[in-house]
């Protein structure tokens, strides 16, 4: 028994993919969000996994795809000193997550949203140390905790309108004078 055979032929176009072009630019200018207007005076876009967002003046490595877009891959090199801004391209939100994040700055650091801030520490202590520390609230600032403890060398607190403090048992002491000083005086 003789079997015969077909050679099949592929309809389709054999696809044949340019292989990406790597080369080096300087940044020129910004030509729109996350799109860079390079001194050959092609565009490219940041590519999401450059989180250094570049400025002019950059040196970057960039790539051409096959489909002739041009992504910005890497900030080679920059001029000493100035600001750094970290950004990821079309991502509304960033997320850092990892079992210890350490934020160092040898002059300042800044937290500012338009909306809320939030600081949790779930199961553990939230420390703030400071030579200076200062609060302010437009409208309410509200502690609450179990226990409040407060150790200061000098305590000045003045209300405007109304003052009121409240325990199911109060102490004042001091140690030389207690002072009550009002136009009306009530006890009891």
């Amino acid at each position: 028994m003789m079997f015969a055979t077909r050679s099949a032929k592929s309809t389709q176009p054999a696809v044949v993919q340019a292989a990406p072009a790597w080369f080096e630019a300087i940044i020129h200018a910004a030509a729109g969000r996350d799109t860079w207007r390079l001194d050959d005076g092609r565009s490219a876009r940041q590519a999401v996994s450059c989180l250094v967002m570049p400025q002019p003046g950059d040196r970057v490595l960039l790539v051409g795809t096959a489909d002739g877009e041009c992504f910005v891959l890497h900030v080679l090199a920059r001029a000493d000193g100035g600001r750094a801004t970290l950004a990821v391209p079309g991502a509304d939100a960033l997320s850092i997550r990892q079992a210890e994040v350490d934020i160092a700055a040898t002059r300042t650091i800044a937290l500012r949203a338009a909306g809320d801030v939030e600081v949790t520490a779930v199961q553990g202590v939230l420390t703030l140390n400071a030579r200076q520390l200062f609060a302010s609230a437009a409208e309410s600032l509200v502690h609450t905790a179990h226990t409040y403890v407060t150790q200061v060398e000098q305590f000045l607190l003045d209300a405007r309108q109304f003052l009121r403090l409240h325990g199911e048992q109060a102490m004042i002491t001091a140690r030389q004078d207690a002072k009550i000083d009002a136009e009306r005086i009530s006890l009891g």
